[in-house]
């Protein structure tokens, strides 16, 4: 399983529940407001391919595959997405 930090750009907010609710589904956590993080068996071309369905042609999207161990900080972000760096990226 490989970790993951997305974010997005959407630039019609009417998208922005569609996005979150297919990484909630997929078992990510938010960390910022449109940054997320994710364990998953699928590489990040796949999860940028699942996730470019919920988005139009002029939104954004970043698929960033981190490495355990990694050194990370945080300042008021998303108590989950905190947990989630500690248990899955801790240094």
């Amino acid at each position: 399983m490989a970790h993951y930090a997305i974010s997005f750009e959407i630039r019609d907010s009417r998208h922005s529940p569609h996005i979150r609710a297919k990484l909630e589904s997929m078992g990510a956590a938010r960390l910022l407001e449109s940054l997320w993080v994710l364990t998953s068996p699928r590489s990040a071309p796949q999860i940028r391919d699942e996730l470019q369905k919920m988005i139009d042609l002029d939104d954004a999207l970043a698929v960033i595959e981190l490495k355990a161990g990694s050194y990370w900080s945080c300042l008021r972000a998303k108590h989950a997405g905190v947990m989630w760096l500690k248990r899955c990226i801790a240094y």
